[in-house]
């Protein structure tokens, strides 16, 4: 008998905890997370044949920094104050607050891409950590950012940079 009474209080537990991640998923799925600009900073770069490289691809130097701005928003209406984290499949970004229109705003610095390979694209992903009430789960978006390879590079393509990042 008392065996039942503890699986009766564990599955109360597991069904309070089920119905708090559905209702936070609920809850992440009316927020809407926007890439509204992606701009490459610095100089206009050419490619090897001489045109023009667009300004949403980023440039695999380890120097070149790329604008993101970003719009949080839910059911159109503009969140003001919401932390977002931002991540990439190389290395964690950091942390942003939006405005009182939902923008917020942050600087990805590309990698270097060494002697022998090519620049693989980035995914950066944006995690807005104020949408849920009871369990985390957090409204998402990602951005796959086309990266550019430039052809003259020097030595083995690895820096400190690519241990140590900007704290």
């Amino acid at each position: 008998m008392n065996t039942i009474k503890k699986l009766i209080v564990i599955g109360a537990l597991i069904a309070v905890f089920a119905l708090g991640a559905l209702v936070d998923f609920l809850i992440s799925l009316t927020y809407d997370i926007e890439f509204i600009s992606i701009r490459r900073q610095g100089d206009s770069v050419y490619t090897d044949d001489g045109s023009l490289l667009e300004e949403d691809i980023g440039v695999a130097d380890g120097e070149t920094y790329v604008e993101f701005v970003v719009r949080v928003t839910q059911g159109g209406a503009p969140r003001k104050n919401h932390t977002l984290y931002i991540k990439t499949n190389r290395n964690v970004v950091g942390r942003v607050v939006t405005d009182e229109d939902g923008y917020a705003r942050f600087d990805y610095r590309c990698y270097r891409a060494g002697t022998t390979a090519k620049a693989e694209p980035v995914t950066v992903t944006v995690r807005d950590e104020n949408n849920s009430l009871f369990i985390f789960v957090p409204a998402e978006r990602s951005y796959d950012l086309e990266m550019y390879k430039p052809s003259q590079s020097d030595g083995d393509g690895m820096t400190t940079d690519d241990i140590f990042y900007d704290i």
